[in-house]
C-alpha cells in the first residue's frame, strides 16, 4: 500500500538495507540536529539531519580572540602542529568541526578541505556511484534546487566550487606563462582527467541530491517548455534525445511538421530554463539518431547520420557547437551500435551484408593531438575464416571501464558442436595519456548452445550472457579481463528481438541483479560480502484476466539502491519496494484497458530512489513515489498531464528533469522542485 505523506517535517527512521550487504546509516537515519549546533562551520537553528550526516568542514567556527586567554585554550594552543595533525588523523569527520572551535591554532591545523570531505564520504558511502561529470552542473542545476530546500550541503559544495575555479585559473595562468599554446589546445580538445576536486564535488552532489530528495515530503514538477513552433507540437516525429552527464545539456533530434528536413536541437540549462544553443552542422545528411554525450571530453555530442558518425563540441565561452566528422563507413555497412568510452575513444560497431554473409566490424576512433579531427586507430573484423561455418554474433560495451565484448558462436553444419568465443577489448581510462587497445580472448565450455545476448553490469565488473537454450551465465572480469564464472541460471524468460540490457536489471553498483524467470515471476540475485552470488527472493504477480495473451516484457529497472524494482510489459506497469520491515512488497500496478489512448509508463530518476509513473485512469496523470524518513514508499506528487512519460530513460542524470512525450509528440520537459510551505498544490497541467 502506498501512503500519502501527511507530516511535512522529516522524522528519524531506518532506511531499508539490501540483503547480503552491510551498509552504513544513511542521512535519513540520523537524528535531528540540536539548535545552534555548528554545521558546515556556521551555527544553525534547524537542519534536516544531524551534524554527523553532513560534512562539517569547520570554516569560520574558531573561538573569539578573548577565549584564547583561558588556561585550557592556552595549553591546547601550545601543542605542536605535528601532534595536532596526528590527533586529527584519528578523528571522525564530525569531530573535526568541534576541534576547530578550540582555538585558532587548532583551526589552522585542520586537514585540507578535500581531505575532510573525502573522510566524510568514506564514512558515509554513497547509495549509488556518482558520475565524475555530475559536479559540473552544480552552479546551474543542483545549487538552485538545494537552495530551495535549505540543504546543509550547500556550504561545502560552494567551497569546493570555489577551490576548483581557483585551480583552473591557476592552471591557465601557468600555461600562459610557459607559452604552451599548442598544449593548451590539445588539453582542451582531448579533455584532461577529472581532478580530485571535481570527483569530490560530484560525489558530494550525489549525496546531497539523495539526501534532499529522500527527506523532502512533497515534490512538485513545473513545466520548463522548449521553443517548439506552435504548429509542430502535435504532428511531428521524435527521432531521439540525450542528456549530458552533468545534466546541463539536452539534445533532441526530430522531424518538425514546419520543416521538411530533420532537425538537431541543442539546449542548455541556464537561469532556470532551457535555452537553445546555436550550432554549426555539416552539410545535410539523413536525420540524426543514436544521440549521446561523451564522458570525455566534456560538452561533446555524438550522433549518427546514415553512414556518418558526427561529433559536435561546444566552443568555450559561448553557446555555439561546431560539428566534425568522426568517421564514415562504406555504403554496404550499417551502423548498429555506438559506444563512447570514458577515455574519449569512440567505438562504432557496424554490420556488413554481402553475398549473404553477415558479420560485425568494429571501428576504434580517437581524437588527434590537436583535437581538430579524428583517426581510426584500429579495425576489428569478425568475418569467419570459413564460409561453411555457421556463425552468430552478439556484443556489449561499457563506457566506465572502457570495454567492448565481442562474442562469436560457430558450428560446422547443423548438428556439430558449438564453439563460443568472447573477445574482451580493453584500454586504460586516462584520456591525457591514451593507451592502445588490447584483447583478452576466452573460449567458453558450452558446446550445445550458442551465445545470443550480452550485457555489462554498471562499472563493467560483470558480464551477463544468455545462451540459445535460455540458460544465463554471469562472469566476473578480473584485473587481466579474464572471465570467471559466478552464476549459472538454468532458465530465464527473455525476448531475442529485444536488448538484454532492457530485460535484465542491475543495481547501480553491479551487486544486485533481477531476471525474469517467467512472464509473471522475477528472480532477485545478490552478491554477498564474500563476493559470492546468491539467490534472493522471487517476486510474483498474478496476471490480470483482461490482459492480452501476447503481453510481453519490454523493460525492467532497479533503482540506484536496489530497493525499488519497476517492470513494464506491453500493457502493464508493476512496482515492487523493499520495505525495511516487511521486505519486498508489490505496491503499484497500472494496467491498460481497451479504449485508452496511453499505455502505463514508468521512469526511475537517479539518485533519490524515486519512481515516476504515468497512467490513464480516467485522465492521464503523473505520480511520483519516494521513500519517507522511515523508509516507507509514499506518494510525493500526483498531477494531471496531457502526454505520457517518454520511456524509462526520460530523466536527466541528476534526476531533476523529466521528459514527457512520445515518438509522435515532441518532448515537454518538467523540472523537479521542492514544494514550498506556501505552495502545497500537486502540480501543473501541461500548456
Amino acid at each position: 500500500m502506498i501512503h500519502r505523506h501527511s507530516d511535512r517535517a522529516p522524522g528519524p527512521g531506518l532506511s531499508p538495507a539490501a540483503p547480503g550487504a552491510s551498509r552504513e546509516r544513511s542521512e535519513a537515519q540520523q537524528p535531528t540536529a540540536r539548535p545552534e549546533r555548528s554545521v558546515f562551520g556556521r551555527p544553525v537553528s534547524t537542519v534536516g539531519a544531524s551534524a554527523e550526516s553532513v560534512p562539517q568542514i569547520g570554516e569560520g567556527s574558531a573561538l573569539p580572540e578573548k577565549q584564547d586567554t583561558m588556561d585550557r585554550s592556552r595549553l591546547a594552543r601550545n601543542l605542536p602542529t605535528l601532534v595536532l595533525e596526528k590527533i586529527f588523523s584519528y578523528l571522525p569527520s564530525h569531530a573535526l568541526s568541534q576541534c576547530a572551535r578550540v582555538c585558532r591554532h587548532w583551526h589552522t591545523c585542520l586537514p585540507a578541505l578535500q581531505t575532510r570531505i573525502a573522510l566524510w564520504l568514506q564514512e558515509h558511502p554513497l547509495p549509488c556511484p556518482a558520475d565524475s561529470q555530475l559536479g559540473r552542473g552544480f552552479s546551474s542545476r543542483t545549487q538552485p534546487f538545494l537552495q530551495d530546500g535549505n540543504s546543509p550541503f550547500l556550504y561545502p559544495l560552494a567551497q569546493l566550487q570555489q577551490l576548483q575555479q581557483e585551480q583552473q585559473e591557476q592552471q591557465a595562468q601557468q600555461a600562459q606563462q610557459a607559452h604552451r599554446a599548442a598544449a593548451v589546445r590539445q588539453d582542451t580538445a582531448q579533455g584532461s582527467q577529472p581532478s580530485t576536486v571535481c570527483n569530490l564535488q560530484s560525489s558530494l552532489v550525489c549525496a546531497a541530491l539523495h539526501h534532499q530528495l529522500s527527506l523532502t515530503p512533497e515534490l512538485r514538477l513545473r513545466p520548463a517548455p522548449l521553443d517548439w513552433p506552435a504548429a509542430a507540437q502535435f504532428k511531428s516525429e521524435l527521432v531521439g534525445f540525450a542528456f549530458s552527464s552533468c545534466s546541463r545539456w539536452l539534445a533532441i533530434s526530430c522531424h518538425l511538421q514546419t520543416h521538411p528536413c530533420a532537425h538537431l536541437r541543442l539546449y542548455g540549462w541556464e537561469n532556470g530554463v532551457w535555452q537553445r544553443c546555436w550550432q554549426v552542422l555539416p552539410e545535410p545528411y539523413p536525420h540524426v539518431n543514436h544521440l549521446q554525450f561523451t564522458p570525455m571530453p566534456p560538452d561533446t555530442l555524438l550522433g549518427i547520420r546514415g553512414v556518418y558518425v558526427l561529433a559536435w563540441s561546444k566552443e568555450p565561452g559561448s553557446h555555439t557547437w561546431h560539428g566534425t566528422l568522426v568517421c564514415s563507413t562504406p555504403q554496404s555497412y550499417q551502423i548498429v551500435a555506438l559506444y563512447s568510452m570514458a577515455n574519449g575513444d569512440q567505438i562504432i560497431l557496424t554490420q556488413s551484408s554481402r553475398e549473404e554473409l553477415v558479420f560485425p566490424l568494429a571501428l576504434f576512433c580517437r581524437r588527434t593531438r590537436d583535437g581538430r579531427s579524428w583517426n581510426t586507430i584500429r579495425t576489428v573484423s569478425l568475418e569467419p575464416p570459413n564460409r561453411d561455418l555457421r556463425s552468430a554474433y552478439c556484443w556489449a560495451g561499457n563506457r566506465q571501464s572502457c570495454q567492448l565484448a565481442l562474442a562469436t558462436s560457430r558450428r560446422q553444419g547443423n548438428i556439430g558442436p558449438v564453439t563460443n568465443e568472447i573477445d574482451i577489448w580493453h584500454t586504460g581510462l586516462n584520456s591525457s595519456r591514451p593507451e592502445p587497445w588490447k584483447c583478452q580472448h576466452a573460449v567458453l565450455p558450452c558446446h550445445n548452445s550458442s551465445l545470443t545476448k550480452l550485457a555489462y553490469s554498471p562499472g563493467g565488473h560483470y558480464l551477463l550472457g544468455v545462451l540459445s537454450d535460455s540458460q544465463v551465465r554471469l562472469w566476473k572480469l578480473d584485473a587481466q579481463h579474464r572471465l570467471q564464472e559466478q552464476l549459472v541460471v538454468p532458465s530465464c524468460h527473455y525476448l531475442l528481438a529485444r536488448n538484454l540490457k532492457q530485460q535484465a536489471a542491475f543495481r547501480s553498483d553491479g551487486k544486485q541483479l533481477a531476471l525474469s524467470s517467467s512472464p509473471w515471476q522475477i528472480q532477485i540475485f545478490y552478491c554477498d560480502a564474500d563476493d559470492r552470488w546468491q539467490y534472493g527472493p522471487q517476486l510474483e504477480i498474478q496476471p490480470a484476466p483482461d490482459l492480452p495473451a501476447n503481453d510481453s516484457l519490454k523493460y525492467m529497472r532497479l533503482s540506484s539502491t536496489g530497493r525499488i524494482l519497476a517492470r513494464k510489459t506491453e500493457h502493464q506497469v508493476d512496482i515492487w519496494h523493499q520495505d525495511p520491515v516487511e521486505g519486498w512488497r508489490h505496491v503499484v500496478q497500472h494496467q491498460w484497458t481497451p479504449g485508452q489512448q496511453h499505455t502505463p509508463q514508468f521512469c526511475l530518476p537517479q539518485p533519490g530512489d524515486l519512481v515516476c509513473t504515468s497512467v490513464e485512469n480516467p485522465e492521464l496523470s503523473l505520480q511520483v513515489y519516494g521513500p519517507d524518513s522511515r523508509g516507507k514508499l509514499v506518494i510525493k506528487n500526483c498531477m494531471p498531464i496531457t502526454v505520457n512519460i517518454n520511456g524509462p530513460d526520460a530523466a536527466s542524470p541528476d534526476g531533476l528533469s523529466l521528459l514527457l512525450g512520445s515518438t509522435q509528440r515532441l518532448p515537454v520537459p518538467l523540472q523537479l522542485v521542492a514544494a514550498q510551505d506556501d505552495q502545497k498544490h500537486h502540480g501543473y497541467r501541461q500548456p
